[in-house]
């Protein structure tokens, strides 16, 4: 049996750190063009990515003996609060970067700075102690350990996703006219794909069995792959000139609620008049302006043009056209039958991106929504 569990743990180990390196490798010297010219915006985590893939190499002297009872305390610090620990630094560098929501820096360093001190210091009694560690901290001392930077690192990673998941949340309502101008779609499947990696790596730390780690390791090296294939094009298409704008409006939830409020108590604040009043600036602006047009368009633009309070602007498109995402794409996908009747031999590339959609899959995604509601 140690035989059997030494040589899969070899494998297990040795698939991870060349998957991890390949992919820190391919992360920081590929990207796709024309993005390259731009990776700060177009590849946010890409640094971070980087380095948490190198930092794989630590588990070198579990590849080389993994049947040593030293180095099987080194990959289970390794795969609970220290790959918990990647998770969360993955989704804020990306995500974080997005929102220009710079908080996460302070929460990488508190967590963090004890996390890698911890490490470093299970791989030098790994690699230069040739005793058990068990004749300096008992095994029940060394699993205390693991467990606790494992909560804490668990609760970094839920807080990161609940952070994250808000944020798309927010994008895929009516602020925004486009799905592509915030990574919704991306932001879900690497939510899950986290999720699910959460889990798995309790799992095999309260099992404390090394089967369990070693088919962990395995999950994790797949995990890597998809990761890496997800996130080698870029899923950001919105121009650099609207990034302030998203700084605007990427704050916490509370401010959120208290525009949600504001929006559903704007009937009660104007008269009937002033209502017909912002209703015909907000066409003017929207559909005589050909306002929606603009791939790009926000709610706060419209506001902005029409000369409006916001909470206004978007309370009375709710009421009168289901939304501001409605209420735009509507027009949209009308143009684009207008605009094939009188360009008949137009594409349909053309006549979308000539009707404000700027991609085919933004389409898609639009018509997917509007049939569902």
């Amino acid at each position: 049996m140690t035989n059997t569990f030494s040589y899969t743990g070899d494998l297990a180990a040795t698939i991870y750190i060349t998957t991890c390196v390949i992919m820190a490798a391919i992360r920081w010297f590929h990207m796709c063009r024309p993005y390259e010219k731009d990776p700060c915006y177009y590849f946010p985590g890409r640094p971070f990515v980087t380095a948490l893939g190198l930092n794989a190499l630590f588990l070198i002297p579990y590849a080389i003996c993994p049947e040593n009872h030293n180095t099987h305390y080194l990959v289970r610090f390794y795969f609970l609060p220290v790959t918990l620990f990647h998770f969360t630094i993955l989704l804020f560098s990306y995500f974080g970067n997005v929102m220009h929501w710079k908080k996460w820096r302070v929460i990488m360093i508190i967590t963090g700075l004890p996390v890698a001190l911890a490490l470093v210091a299970f791989f030098v009694l790994t690699v230069w102690l040739n005793k058990p560690i068990e004749n300096i901290i008992s095994s029940y001392t060394a699993s205390c350990v693991i467990y606790a930077f494992g909560v804490i690192m668990t609760v970094g990673c839920i807080y990161a996703i609940v952070i994250v998941y808000n944020w798309a949340k927010r994008f895929d309502e009516d602020v925004f006219s486009n799905p592509a101008d915030f990574p919704v779609v991306a932001a879900r499947k690497w939510l899950t794909m986290v999720l699910v990696n959460i889990v798995l790596c309790w799992s095999a730390a309260l099992s404390g069995s090394r089967l369990a780690m070693e088919l962990l390791i395995l999950f994790l090296a797949v995990s890597m792959i998809i990761f890496l294939i997800t996130a080698l094009h870029p899923h950001r298409n919105r121009p650099c000139k609207k990034d302030k704008e998203i700084e605007t409006i990427a704050e916490d939830g509370k401010k959120e609620d208290k525009e949600e409020v504001k929006e559903l108590l704007y009937q009660r604040s104007i008269s009937q008049n002033k209502r017909k009043e912002i209703l015909s600036a907000i066409k003017i602006v929207v559909e005589k302006q050909e306002a929606y047009l603009d791939p790009h368009l926000t709610l706060q633009d419209v506001a902005d043009r029409s000369g409006y309070n916001r909470s206004y602007v978007a309370g009375l498109i709710k009421s009168e056209y289901g939304g501001f995402f409605s209420y735009v794409n509507t027009l949209r996908l009308k143009h684009v039958e207008s605009y094939h009747k009188d360009h008949p031999t137009s594409t349909m590339q053309e006549s979308l991106e000539a009707s404000g959609f700027n991609s085919r899959q933004s389409y898609y995604a639009v018509l997917n929504r509007m049939n569902k509601s």
